[in-house]
């Protein structure tokens, strides 16, 4: 392989392994570095600077975000045909890098909302490739550890990035095109790592077919479990709306405005704190339980945003969200993985992004005009519904699934 190399793939002994994997996941943290310290300031910047109401603020983040699963769908499937997926990380972390400079110069709304769509295509483009990357890499190690790593590195980007916001917001005095401008450092460091040091496998072949190379029809090899995770995975997303919400929360029960963004660096401290161990727990036989636990959790983390009117008991509702992001995120991804065969995988997981993106989009838009209609709390009572009602379908799916096992063993 050639030191700064996009096309090439040859295998990879277990040392190259665990250096690529930590290079995906080190680009993960400096791309979320990144996006937090344009995102943790974001909605302040809407409503305050530019006068935007809480119902646009809700449309801005359910259309952008679902860009970002939308585009996972091109980039997934792409990375399957061409069997490589490096070329599409390098694009959408070049993109990254470009739109900072939109978020700049941005004086209207109308701005934000073509850099934040802009930011989150360029995300969706550069997520599907990386996560079949990861499983890929990881075909023989410890693939739930695998993505808690990356998750956790993650998450840590996004808890440093918030927090370099915070500095900056002080020592800007308020500039936040400066700190808009800032941001692309971190991607450009993510993008050299990307050239330097992340390898590409061959993608194995594991499924027999009587034809060479990707076309639609293949999607029926994708197994029911699959589907019925798909189905899940749904009525979750429809819960999880952007933290956005969050921030807002938190400023009407008089959390100072300056200090929101460490409000989220407290939620992404514990998502990152429990993600990397939930990921060495996780294996083909608990997956579905940790993933049930972690729903709950977001269910708690709704009553109390519900049930509180305190600084305190809205953090600690935050921390919630943060212990169910941690117990689920890399649980999700791994199930996507093991439950689909590698020259499937992007595709795999572009389905799976591209269905959330359908619930983000609806979550988001329907938590915009609740939180109107009904307060800050309104958002978190739709989020207690769907949350409740993934709940109820995970349980009998897993419900199922031991019928049916206990059934074969007889």
């Amino acid at each position: 392989m050639s030191f700064f190399s996009l096309f090439e793939s040859s295998p990879l002994d277990q040392k190259q392994a665990k250096l690529s994997l930590w290079g995906v996941s080190w680009m993960s943290f400096f791309w979320s570095t990144s996006s937090l310290m344009v995102f943790s300031l974001l909605p302040i910047f809407i409503t305050e600077v530019l006068g935007a109401s809480r119902a646009k603020l809700g449309i801005i983040e359910g259309v952008a975000i679902s860009l970002a699963f939308f585009s996972k769908v091109f980039s997934g499937v792409t990375s399957d045909i061409f069997r490589t997926r490096k070329p599409l990380i390098a694009l959408g972390t070049v993109m990254t890098v470009l739109v900072k400079l939109i978020f700049a110069a941005a004086t209207s709304v109308a701005w934000i909302f073509t850099a934040r769509s802009i930011d989150r295509l360029s995300k969706g483009i550069r997520s599907s490739p990386t996560d079949a990357l990861i499983a890929d890499i990881s075909q023989d190690l410890h693939r739930g550890q695998s993505y808690g790593l990356r998750q956790a590195l993650y998450t840590s980007g996004a808890m440093v990035g918030s927090m370099i916001a915070t500095a900056l917001v002080y020592l800007t005095d308020h500039n936040y095109r400066l700190i808009f401008t800032l941001s692309a450092i971190p991607a450009v460091i993510a993008l050299l790592i990307l050239l330097t040091l992340v390898k590409q496998p061959p993608i194995r072949e594991e499924i027999k077919k009587d034809h060479v190379g990707w076309r639609f029809g293949d999607i029926k090899y994708l197994p029911a479990s699959f589907w019925s995770l798909l189905s899940v995975a749904f009525i979750l997303m429809l819960a999880r709306f952007s933290e956005a919400f969050v921030s807002i929360r938190a400023k009407d029960v008089g959390w100072p405005i300056h200090y929101l963004p460490l409000f989220l660096v407290g939620m992404e401290l514990v998502h990152a704190g429990v993600v990397y161990p939930i990921g060495r727990m996780a294996n083909r036989n608990n997956l579905h339980a940790l993933l049930l636990k972690g729903i709950l959790v977001l269910g708690v983390a709704n009553i109390v945003f519900l049930l509180s009117d305190s600084v305190v008991g809205v953090a600690v509702a935050a921390m919630f969200t943060g212990l169910h992001m941690g117990m689920t995120q890399g649980v999700l991804s791994t199930l996507v993985a093991e439950s689909t065969p590698a020259e499937l995988r992007g595709t795999a997981f572009a389905i799976y992004y591209f269905s959330s993106g359908i619930a983000v989009l609806i979550g988001n838009t329907l938590a915009g005009h609740l939180a109107d209609v009904m307060g800050s709390t309104g958002c978190f009572m739709g989020g207690l519904a769907f949350t409740s009602l993934a709940s109820l379908l995970l349980f009998f799916r897993i419900r199922r699934s031991k019928q049916a096992d206990s059934l074969t063993s007889v």
